[in-house]
């Protein structure tokens, strides 16, 4: 515990020494890491940053437990900030039942001069909707994000546990298209602008955000929603020292900006039926035409839930929902690239049953 409280106040204090700061916090939540265990606790598992105010975190319970939410809290380090006063803080609310999400979104319900509403369709699939601002889910794309847990129940923000850590606090920036990293005004203008031109890279892709110490950052993490990979199985306790590589625990949610086809669910290899299962439960599904052209049927001698599609690098292509449940589903493959895919179906007793395709 000492660990952490030591993390928890640095937090906390204004900054007077970036260098110094990042070491004793890089020192004081390391202690934790050794305390957060594979599956043993909450972590974030969708990070949806979509435009205006259409933004929000689902948490996943990777335990064979329902968890009481009001031990755990979100906060944002808004442009990076070292405290959380300016980006706000929530608790949570309710409960959370094993291998199940829960959705923080973004609450404002009227547009303004400068802020717009959150789309009230997005407001509908979400758990528990956000306080006034400031507040962790009116993020755009550099504000590190914390989940924290209370293990005493007092509300004292010294005792409480990083369970999982978006970002880098203090830190606030992006270095290439693949994460954050602190880096000068002069390697901006020398390695992205060239006078009044940007190389290699489309000016609607890259704005440079001015945030403290003239740092920069590029917006991998803006306007891209991102889905937490199936092999992630805790959150990260240790406030990375220079970088926050996005793309090695995250995948972008395919679709678009304001896509959120994947929420209300996370596949996760702490499920004990995510593994991949032979014999009867393999006949439960069936796949046709295979190998594939234009389109694949899905058919199931049960109703099925959830359906995901992986190319062979493991990154998602196509995921739905069906809250009412299904026995068949067509999905269109056209211009997916030629190769093997592996189609994951969840079906409504948790049970996963996965399929080699070929297109």
């Amino acid at each position: 515990m000492q660990g952490t409280s030591c993390a928890l106040q640095f937090l906390h204090i204004q900054p007077y020494d970036m260098k110094k700061l990042f070491l004793v916090l890089g020192l004081c939540i390391s202690g934790i890491a050794l305390w957060a265990q594979d599956c043993s606790d909450l972590f974030f598992s969708e990070y949806v940053e979509g435009s205006g105010n259409n933004k929000g975190m689902e948490i996943y319970n990777p335990t064979d437990k329902i968890v009481t939410l009001s031990s755990y809290y979100v906060a944002r380090y808004s442009n990076g900030n070292l405290t959380f006063e300016s980006g706000g803080i929530t608790q949570l609310q309710g409960f959370l039942q094993p291998y199940s999400t829960h959705f923080l979104v973004n609450g404002q319900t009227v547009t303004t001069e400068t802020s717009p509403a959150c789309d009230p369709a997005l407001q509908a699939m979400a758990q528990q909707l956000d306080h006034d601002y400031p507040a962790p889910t009116y993020m755009n794309g550099n504000d590190a994000i914390a989940l924290f847990k209370d293990p005493v129940g007092d509300g004292k923000v010294t005792d409480f546990l990083v369970v999982d850590l978006f970002g880098i606090i203090g830190g606030g920036m992006q270095s290439s298209d693949e994460g954050w990293t602190d880096f000068s005004e002069q390697w901006a203008y020398k390695n992205i602008y060239d006078g009044e031109e940007i190389i290699g890279k489309d000016s609607t892709f890259i704005q440079h955000y001015i945030v403290p110490d003239s740092y920069y950052w590029l917006p991998w993490t803006s306007n891209h929603s991102l889905v937490r990979k199936a092999t992630v199985q805790k959150g990260v306790t240790t406030n990375p020292a220079t970088e926050f590589v996005v793309t090695m625990e995250w995948d972008t949610v395919p679709g678009g900006v304001n896509v959120w086809d994947s929420l209300g669910m996370h596949i996760c290899d702490c499920e004990p039926t995510n593994a991949i299962q032979n014999g009867f439960e393999e006949d439960l599904l069936d796949i046709y035409p295979n190998p594939a052209r234009n389109q694949i049927i899905v058919t199931a001698r049960v109703p099925f839930e959830a359906l995901t599609l992986y190319d062979a690098s493991g990154r998602e292509v196509y995921h739905e929902n069906l809250t009412q449940g299904a026995i068949n589903r067509t999905i269109n493959i056209n211009g997916f690239p030629a190769g093997f895919y592996h189609l994951r179906v969840k079906f409504s007793d948790r049970q996963q049953v996965e399929k080699v395709m070929i297109h």
